[in-house]
């Protein structure tokens, strides 16, 4: 065992899963991303590309509803101009999604059976292993989130937390979807409040950030907005389109925005642990027969 090794296996507050989720990044980032940019690099590239494309026929079309002013046209022009953009980007967001989840959490496995060490070979066995079940987990999450936010809002927050936790399950104990989906919410019982907030610190952290990412797209747009108004009168984006700089800069906030998702990731997993040794004490049973051997 390694002497920064970072005990997963442990029941954590607040303030420990997300100092350990930075102190786990921060030890171990040079296997991380090696192993990310390996396992998931070509489809980031990919989903990138089709985040960019759709921004592009976005702006075009954006610009013509702000010239035209017909929402009818430009409901039509958005369908059959922006259908195909739309529909690659949700077919290569959700392959890319299910293939970072079972990554990440495949690494930690890795990580934790190894006690300290990430083995290639471990990571790629487990890739192998869990992503059909993890990619066919995403689409029915999705789909289950999505109808308790239809229904009313506060259905589909409760159920992200529970849900949410289904993919690490999947991967550490090694579970069918059916079986997960029972388990992360018997694990979630009393303590649904600490993993929202856990949760939501983490999301507003990697919101802030990838904000920043994200600066000079806002003021890019802001500025050709106000140009367009005193050249034409009206607002308009279409020029943005054929701007290298600001699509550069949009290239570099999608790729920041994906990566950054790594660190949601990791925070899940040590939620996972948290709540599995608070429920069934896992960590503890194995370190007394550790002692006992």
């Amino acid at each position: 065992m390694q002497n920064n090794y970072i005990n997963f296996k442990k029941e954590r507050d607040l303030g420990s899963i997300i100092s350990d989720t930075f102190k786990f990044i921060r030890e171990e980032y040079k296997s991380i991303f090696r192993l990310y940019i390996k396992h998931v690099g070509w489809l980031l590239l990919l989903v990138v590309a089709m985040s960019t494309y759709y921004q592009y026929e976005s702006l075009n079309i954006t610009g013509d509803f702000l010239s035209n002013g017909n929402p009818q046209d430009f409901l039509l022009e958005m369908i059959s101009e922006t259908g195909l953009a739309i529909l690659l980007l949700s077919l290569t967001s959700i392959a890319y999604s299910a293939l970072s989840i079972t990554t990440i959490n495949s690494i930690i496995k890795s990580y934790v059976k190894n006690e300290g060490e990430i083995k290639d070979e471990d990571v790629s066995h487990f890739i192998s292993q869990f992503f059909g079940n993890s990619l066919l987990s995403l689409i029915v999450v999705g789909i289950l989130v999505s109808i308790g936010f239809l229904l009313c809002v506060l259905p589909g927050i409760y159920l992200i937390v529970p849900l949410s936790l289904i993919f690490p399950i999947i991967v550490f104990q090694e579970k069918s979807f059916s079986d997960a989906f029972s388990e992360c919410f018997k694990l979630i019982k009393q303590n649904w409040w600490i993993s929202f907030a856990t949760l939501l610190i983490i999301s507003i952290l990697i919101w802030l950030i990838s904000g920043l990412f994200q600066l000079p797209i806002v003021i890019m747009s802001a500025m050709e907005t106000f140009t367009s108004i005193e050249e034409t009168g009206a607002a308009g984006t279409a020029n943005l389109a054929s701007n290298w700089l600001y699509m550069t800069f949009y290239v570099l906030s999608a790729l920041a925005q994906y990566i950054l998702g790594i660190v949601t990731l990791i925070s899940i997993a040590l939620i996972y642990f948290n709540l599995n040794e608070y429920h069934n004490k896992t960590g503890t049973l194995e370190d007394i027969d550790r002692i006992g051997s």
